[in-house]
């Protein structure tokens, strides 16, 4: 019996991308990228003021360089390749980035800071131009990363840093207005530089950096690709050495390819109203919800249930030691914990402080977190259901299922709650002035001569 042909993935792809038009982008999807960029630039420049955030910029400025784009809240101008792995990293720095839910991917991080590098080194792009690019990143992660599934993660991966170098290269590749053979070449030399290991979730800055460095590798394969140097031509479906059949025991090519351009993946990018891993947000909706409508405080509750699938366990469920602020971010209990003491989990919830604070550590031994094998059978939509039960002091239990946390797609924030978001975070950085400039600019960004001004912009005059 013959065996079935496979798909040529990687050219059905970088085809897709290269032909792309912005007059082909419905409305809606230009809207949501607009949204996404300030979303991307609030996560960025708050970035810019974390530790890890200043010795990433600050190790951009020691390598050197032309001072070709601008380091995101910093006075300082570094060579392209080094503002995108600086600013890569300071989007992803806080766990408050978009993400696509269905590829594990946060897209933006990976995306807006090599395109808006090349633009500031090359000048003259317009808004239009740079609005298509983002898309055709956006779009090839998120299909990737769909059809790697959850197997790729289960495997200790991180997708951010493995396929997230694939919509760095495709974007900057469409920025450059490179053709369908080209972008094979982008992608098959992005592809292959992707990485980052989950371990990092338990303590490490260096989670921080994956996103840098997978933005940093893309912008690389496009500019070599751009220069004649190729890459694996069919590095996403080959089958061995490949992207899928390494990174993944268990793939589906099809997802990548079906109804590709019919629906744009970007309209299912969510944003992140907590500054914790993705996977906990739906059970701290639960309980703010619950504690919200019971009038509950942290001192009614007795016992808090969360049942969950394998994923969610494996991703945040495992013992909370206090150490580093990404070991808090990445952890259940310790997200929950400050949802029952504070009534959030945003920014102010994790500090150095906050983290080991008794106040907020007295509650993880109420919190039990159980294995639930009918949310493993759920369809990959579902891969954040959760089941949560409260009990009080007094013997009342109250129960709640949150299928799709809110921010998700299936549970979107407005526009305006992730506007206030980003207003947010600028102000941290920027005076009101500034903030509303750059809002500006972005909301209109489709007219736009030259978006190169966008990197003024993020800089400290």
């Amino acid at each position: 019996m013959q065996k079935p042909a496979i798909p040529e993935v990687t050219r059905i792809l970088a085809e897709f991308a290269a032909d792309l038009k912005f007059e082909k982008l419905p409305d809606d999807a230009v809207a949501r990228l607009k949204v996404c960029m300030l979303d991307t630039i609030g996560c960025g420049l708050f970035g810019s003021t974390l530790p890890w955030g200043k010795i990433v910029s600050g190790f951009a400025v020691d390598m050197g360089g032309k001072p070709e784009a601008s380091l995101w809240g910093s006075k300082d101008k570094v060579s392209s390749q080094n503002a995108t792995l600086a600013n890569g990293t300071m989007v992803h720095s806080f766990e408050i980035d978009d993400l696509h839910k269905n590829s594990i991917v946060h897209l933006g991080a990976v995306t807006l800071p090599p395109v808006l590098a090349l633009a500031e080194q090359n000048g003259g792009i317009d808004g239009k131009a740079f609005i298509t690019a983002l898309a055709a990143g956006y779009e090839v992660g998120a299909r990737i990363g769909m059809g790697l599934g959850l197997p790729h993660f289960h495997r200790g991966f991180h997708p951010t840093g493995t396929v997230g170098a694939f919509s760095a290269g495709v974007a900057a590749g469409k920025l450059l207005c490179l053709n369908s053979n080209a972008m094979v070449h982008v992608m098959g030399i992005s592809g292959t530089q992707g990485a980052g290991l989950m371990a990092a979730q338990f303590s490490a800055m260096v989670k921080r950096l994956h996103a840098g460095r997978a933005a940093q590798s893309g912008l690389y394969g496009a500019i070599l690709a751009s220069m004649g140097f190729t890459g694996i031509e069919d590095i996403v479906e080959a089958e061995y050495g490949g992207f899928s059949s390494t990174m993944s025991g268990s793939y589906d090519l099809d997802k990548m390819i079906t109804g590709l351009g019919e629906k744009l993946e970007i309209l299912d990018v969510g944003f992140k109203p907590y500054a914790s891993v993705g996977v906990s947000h739906a059970p701290l909706d639960a309980v703010r919800e619950m504690t919200g409508k019971y009038n509950l405080t942290s001192d009614d509750i007795k016992k808090v249930r969360v049942w969950a699938n394998k994923s969610t366990i494996l991703h945040a469920g495992w013992e909370y030691k206090p150490g580093a602020v990404t070991t808090a971010q990445m952890n259940l209990y310790y997200c929950l914990a400050a949802m029952i003491e504070e009534g959030d989990a945003f920014v102010d919830q994790f500090s150095e402080s906050k983290i080991k604070d008794p106040k907020i550590l007295r509650h993880i031994p109420k919190i039990e977190i159980i294995h639930d094998p009918e949310l493993d059978a759920l369809p990959p939509e579902f891969r954040h259901s959760v089941k949560v039960e409260i009990t009080t002091t007094d013997g009342r239990e109250f129960q709640l299922r949150v299928d799709h946390a809110r921010g998700s797609h299936k549970n979107p924030m407005t526009p305006e709650e992730v506007i206030k978001k980003y207003r947010t975070l600028t102000s941290k950085v920027f005076p009101s002035e500034r903030v509303n400039e750059i809002e500006t600019m972005v909301l209109n960004i489709d007219q736009e001569k030259d978006v190169s001004r966008l990197g003024d912009l993020l800089r400290i005059s």
